[in-house]
């Protein structure tokens, strides 16, 4: 509610351009062309298509569903609008963009039914487009129908072959893939290998048990004999041999004489070398019948001693030669096993790979199937397809073609007039609006208060202006001294009361404002003007009042109050050694009010404004006035503002309308809030009187007229 009564005061404020705006849109978009209006025809035709019968293209995924938003895209685009001016032959006088903008095509929701109309100042004109655009679509369809299918046609036509040799090279690879694995029936294979593999488990279950017990066999012989089973092998050889034995004694008689003779005759003795040539006979007799007896040939002549040859008898001999037996079964059955485990060994990687074998003949498999079935399915396509292609229906099931309508659709006369009226209330508005935006002004006293957050403490109206219906004719630049009963001065006395109402709180007081600052953004905002009558209206209601000119590079009180200029003042009293000597520079202007002008040195005010004299000096008069008002310059011209806003209680900060912008205030607003100063309040200066103000000064000029001064005669 609030943003549409700011509208409305925008509107109220720039009502002049924008009844300007308003009145030319009006007459254009609304009355000129509701004279001009002529009426309208509009014929209806309709178009329904087949939702239940699928075609060949869409049954292999080889053509979208139908999508009637595409229909209506084709049919309003321009080569369509094209076709149908050219087949009524309409001529140069109408074009397509004319055509697209009076067809209207619609597909009502959840339907298969597109509607067509078409407006026009000729009702027969407006029926044959209508059906024109009906009958293109028709036969358009159909040739897409039947485009689509002659191409399906060929792609499977394409297909055929390439889907043949695809099949016949996994055919192929099937083949191979059983040749490199020597695979028949991999089934029938894993189930005969387990069966081999249970066979081979036994055979080693058993060649262990017949180990086991040859061992035990072995160990009980080899307990009995005290002899290893080498000297047991030996030994049976050479005594299932006579002639082994035989030769064996008579080497050892042989070794025996040696030895006898040695100790007779001595090693050189002929008889000595003639034994030892017969021992060597002997020896190398023996070392031949060896080699015979032994089935390895691996006893030699050096293993046969009295320390490993057993000389058992009848019954020895058996179980020597039963635990030379049990001897060579072992070797046998441990050759036995060890082949019996690599067989195994064997087969269960076999068996290891047949999965993996199975899954690749399964995809193998499975392809060749998938693609058999393509094939199949390809070679049945292609002969529907043929079939399709002289038989196509189309997708319009039914077709209801345009009438000649007799009353005309459309009166726009009234449209347009409303259509004037409601553009041209926009389009004011929006110039309105725009000025406003483009106007960087400060435009209204809410403006400010909702910029700075600040309370509006008075307005203060151009008493310089001239009004009709305020009667005032003020030309002082004091009107609260020359002119007391004038509106202008109330408007001071009202600011003097708001600023005792700033120190009061539940009745008691909150702050002593004894000392304020008085300010602007810029120059010639008529601060000055504003802090010598407030000081004027300050001591009219009984406060000892001292106004201080506080800006020293461009002071303007003395104009005000129509000093000489050689007077001395702030300037000259800061630059002594004794500031509590201010009595003298000080001028009593009237009753209550003293006044501080800023004197004739101006040599670098901001040193002089911020010297510890000028605190001390305003210590000192806070003792002695009720209110000291501090003219300060602009805030945007230098720091003396913020310096004495310090070293004072608060600052009041005067705006004038037309002298400042936002970008200033924005400026300002910085300067202030970064220096901490305490802003009292806001006083907008010179401000358009509202009908509120217009109403209050009204009635205080008509209450007040009499008491009021003779008015000076304006030539």
């Amino acid at each position: 509610m609030e943003e549409l009564i700011a509208y409305l005061k925008i509107i109220q404020k720039r009502w002049l351009p924008a009844s300007l705006v308003f009145a030319v849109v009006f007459i254009i978009m609304g009355w000129e062309r509701s004279r001009k209006a002529v009426p309208l025809y509009r014929a209806n035709g309709t178009i329904v298509f087949q939702s239940s019968t699928p075609s060949l293209t869409s049954e292999l995924g080889l053509s979208e569903e139908k999508n009637l938003t595409n229909d209506l895209v084709l049919m309003k685009s321009d080569s369509f609008a094209e076709q149908v001016r050219n087949d009524l032959q309409l001529g140069t006088d109408v074009n397509n963009q004319n055509l697209l903008q009076n067809l209207v095509a619609t597909n009502p929701q959840n339907t298969d039914v597109i509607q067509l109309s078409f407006t026009d100042q000729d009702p027969e004109k407006a029926a044959a487009i209508v059906n024109a655009w009906i009958e293109n679509y028709v036969r358009l369809d159909k040739e897409l129908e039947q485009t689509q299918t002659r191409e399906l046609a060929q792609f499977l036509q394409q297909q055929i072959p390439q889907t043949q040799e695809s099949l016949e090279a996994t055919a192929e690879k099937i083949k191979d893939f059983k040749q490199n694995n020597r695979i028949l029936d991999i089934n029938a294979e894993a189930s005969s290998t387990t069966e081999i593999l249970s066979e081979l488990d036994a055979q080693i279950a058993e060649t262990q048990a017949q180990l086991a017990a040859q061992k035990s066999r072995r160990d009980d012989l080899r307990k009995l004999f005290q002899i290893d089973s080498d000297t047991a092998v030996t030994s049976s050889f050479i005594n299932e041999s006579p002639i082994v034995s035989s030769l064996i004694q008579e080497l050892e008689g042989i070794e025996t004489k040696i030895e006898q003779e040695k100790l007779r005759f001595g090693d050189r003795h002929p008889e000595v070398s003639r034994l030892e040539k017969e021992k060597k006979v002997l020896e190398e007799q023996l070392e031949k019948y060896l080699k015979n007896v032994s089935p390895q040939n691996n006893i030699s002549q050096q293993d046969i001693n009295e320390n490993n040859i057993y000389q058992p008898g009848t019954s020895q001999s058996q179980l020597l030669v039963q635990y030379s037996e049990a001897e060579r079964n072992i070797k046998s059955l441990e050759a036995q096993l060890d082949s019996l485990n690599d067989l195994i060994n064997t087969y269960r990687e076999r068996v290891d790979t047949l999965p993996s074998l199975e899954f690749e003949q399964k995809q193998l498999q499975r392809e060749l199937t998938t693609k058999d079935e393509i094939l199949q399915s390809l070679i049945k396509n292609y002969q529907d397809s043929q079939i399709a292609l002289n038989n196509t229906q189309g997708n319009v099931r039914f077709v209801e073609l345009a009438k000649v309508p007799t009353t005309p659709a459309i009166v726009r006369k009234n449209t347009y007039l409303i259509q004037g009226f409601l553009v041209g209330i926009l389009m004011g508005s929006l110039v309105a609006y725009l000025l406003e935006q483009l106007d960087k002004g400060v435009r209204d006293v809410e403006q400010i208060k909702e910029y700075f957050g600040q309370p509006i403490l008075a307005t203060i109206p151009n008493f310089f202006r001239k009004s009709k219906s305020i009667k005032q004719n003020i030309t002082s630049d004091l009107p609260v001294r020359d002119h007391p009963s004038s509106p202008i001065s109330e408007s001071f006395r009202t600011l003097c009361t708001a600023i005792k109402f700033i120190g009061i709180q539940d009745g008691s007081p909150k702050n002593n404002l004894k000392v304020i600052t008085i300010s602007s953004s810029v120059t010639a905002e008529g601060k000055s003007t504003i802090a010598a009558n407030m000081a004027i209206a300050a001591s009219g209601l009984g406060s000892k009042v001292l106004l201080i000119e506080a800006d020293l590079r461009k002071p303007g009180q003395k104009k005000i109050w129509t000093e000489k200029e050689e007077q001395k003042g702030l300037g000259d009293l800061l630059n002594t050694d004794e500031p509590s000597n201010f009595s003298q520079y000080i001028i009593k202007e009237q009753e209550n009010l003293d006044v501080l002008f800023a004197g004739n040195n101006k040599n670098n005010p901001v040193a002089l404004i911020g010297s510890p004299q000028m605190a001390y000096l305003i210590q000192e008069l806070r003792q002695k006035y009720d209110l000291i008002i501090l003219d300060a310059p602009p805030v945007s011209i230098a720091a003396d503002a913020q310096i004495l806003a310090r070293m004072s209680d608060g600052m009041l900060l005067v705006v004038r309308q037309g002298k400042v912008n936002t970008s200033l205030l924005s400026i300002t607003k910085e300067s202030l809030e970064l220096a901490e100063v305490n802003i009292l309040g806001l006083i907008p200066n010179c401000f358009t009187t509202d009908k509120n103000n217009y109403y209050y000064y009204y009635n205080y000029s008509y209450y007040h007229q009499d008491s009021e001064e003779p008015k000076k005669k304006i030539l």
